[in-house]
């Protein structure tokens, strides 16, 4: 380990004092690399992961965008909502530009949200966005015309969304990629296509724009000098290499070819954070046990209860994961905007969760298995990529057997086995992780209500899905927050799901490589004020 941290600091010294500048370095130009695992989706409205929204993010700008401490508007002046929130008036930035010095205007926006619902390109988030929007569900479900979407360019620079029901919190919503502007002519119908990786299809409106693209290996952007705040973006350059390795990152991070990573290896963190490279903030991300809610034994809730009173989280996060992570004392983790005065969504409920051997022997004894008799052997499936997932079910394993006496069976599968087993509801027990798409926690809910495509557990509650939706269109914040509340207690009295750890976002750099590192409120570095020593 102290040969590792040398080579690891000998790096760190080369870059900040040596130097391993380029070309445009030498030049004055403020060039960052970063390196990702995984190939994001570059199309705004297929794209489901949070590495594609991360980079979207400087690509593109909404009505809202997230900053550090929340979100803000920022393709609009200014927003009118009605007194049910039913109907939002925006006045769009009329000095805001497309890439190529086109004006942005209300027809960009009217035709990216009609794409959004149009069952013919049935995108991504199709039915979970789209059915805010005024006659979103009956159009995705061939029921209405496009025409008949509530959305509608008054003028070249005035939009106006009508609503499906009341939704209080449709701002936090806005900030996803999904909302962003299209530019009709540059957008292939079939589909996702291919228009979201062509150079020259690929037309933006945020402050970087891509230049050259190649999806298995890099990805470069350049400032956009037509994005209206180009002034105030620090960064001349970005390049993102995408390597499907946390090894190979680390090891472009230690000898200088890259300057920040999110990625790296679990086993690392103890190093990393000695040599001052780790840096992590709180991420409104929750990582939880999918359980098979329709098949025996998992189906039966007091097993369910029971495989989670058998848990020490507190141990599991602070000794096993080098206290990387946050024990989760409840499904919905803090830092959700518009919590109730009197309790957060980490304390609500949290009497719901905890380490108590005795009691999780007598949940499995009322279930029907006492001390274990009779119990079927339980499969875990994880993936084998993730160092992680292997100490987490080696941990439980060990925890399941030896406090209810039942025999655990661990299944590691290659990723793309994993997800396929997943997709197919063909699993016992499983890990999901679920970062807030937008910083509302009903967000971090609707996964669980049925029906949900991302509701591998299948689980389904009437209560829980009432009281989710009327959430939906509660008006009154206290009110909503106490449905929400009541949702996730109804969840965590079923376990319909065992959450173990509220997660941390990670960037791996050196403060002698880069400052004005700033994280944003969904737990991203904030590219584009990022500057190069």
């Amino acid at each position: 380990m102290r040969k590792l941290l040398a080579l690891l600091l000998m790096a760190v010294m080369t870059i900040s004092v040596c130097g391993v500048a380029s070309a445009e370095e030498a030049a004055g130009e403020n060039v960052v690399t970063i390196a990702m695992e995984t190939s994001p989706n570059l199309d705004t409205q297929w794209n489901a992961g949070a590495t594609g929204a991360w980079l979207l993010s400087v690509m593109y700008e909404g009505l809202y965008s997230v900053t550090e401490t929340g979100f803000a508007l920022s393709g609009a002046e200014s927003v009118t909502v009605n007194d049910d929130a039913t109907v939002w008036t925006f006045a769009l930035k009329q000095d805001a530009k497309w890439n190529d010095g086109q004006s942005v205007t209300a027809n960009d926006y009217v035709y990216a949200f009609k794409r959004l619902v149009n069952p013919e390109i049935s995108t991504t988030y199709m039915l979970d966005y789209g059915q805010y929007l005024k006659n979103g569900a009956a159009i995705s479900g061939g029921e209405k015309s496009l025409d008949e979407l509530g959305v509608t360019a008054i003028d070249d620079y005035t939009l106006e969304i009508q609503l499906e029901n009341p939704c209080t919190f449709f701002d936090s919503i806005l900030t996803y990629s999904a909302f962003y502007p299209l530019r009709e002519d540059c957008v292939l119908e079939d589909g996702v296509g291919d228009w979201a990786w062509d150079v020259e299809r690929s037309i933006t409106n945020g402050p970087m724009k891509m230049v050259s693209c190649d999806e298995d290996q890099q990805i470069v952007m350049v400032k956009n000098e037509n994005y209206y705040g180009a002034a105030d973006v620090a960064l001349d350059k970005l390049v993102v290499k995408l390597i499907d390795d946390s090894n190979t990152t680390l090891q472009l991070l230690e000898t200088g070819e890259v300057d920040l990573i999110t990625g790296y290896p679990s086993e690392e963190t103890e190093r990393l954070q000695e040599a001052g490279l780790y840096h992590s903030t709180a991420a409104l991300s929750t990582n939880f046990l999918l359980l098979q809610c329709e098949n025996e034994p998992t189906s039966n809730a007091l097993v369910r209860q029971a495989l989670s009173w058998a848990i020490d989280r507190e141990f599991l996060c602070n000794v096993l994961l080098l206290g990387t992570k946050t024990p989760a004392a409840a499904y919905v983790g803090g830092g959700f905007p518009g919590s109730s005065a009197e309790a957060d969504f980490r304390t609500e409920g949290g009497d719901l969760i905890g380490y108590d051997e005795e009691k999780a022997k007598e949940l499995l004894a009322e279930a029907g298995y006492p001390n274990g008799e009779g119990f079927p052997v339980l499969t875990c499936s994880y993936a084998n990529s993730s160092a992680d997932y292997t100490t987490i079910f080696e941990y439980l394993q060990a925890q399941w057997e030896e406090v209810l006496g039942i025999t655990v069976v661990l299944e590691p599968l290659e990723k793309a086995s994993m997800t396929e087993l997943r997709d197919a509801g063909e699993f016992e027990v499983t890990p999901q992780g679920w970062g807030a798409d937008y910083m509302d926690a009903s967000n971090m809910l609707s996964i669980f209500v049925t029906g949900n495509f991302i509701n591998g557990g299948r689980y389904s509650n009437a209560e829980f899905d009432a009281a989710y939706s009327e959430s939906l269109k509660t008006v009154d914040q206290t009110e909503r927050m106490n449905l929400l509340h009541k949702a996730e207690s109804i969840l965590l009295e079923d376990m319909g799901t065992i959450p173990l750890y509220h997660g941390s976002s990670v960037a791996i750099y050196s403060d002698d490589v880069l400052e004005n590192v700033v994280m944003g409120a969904n737990g991203k570095p904030l590219l584009t004020g990022i500057v190069h020593k």
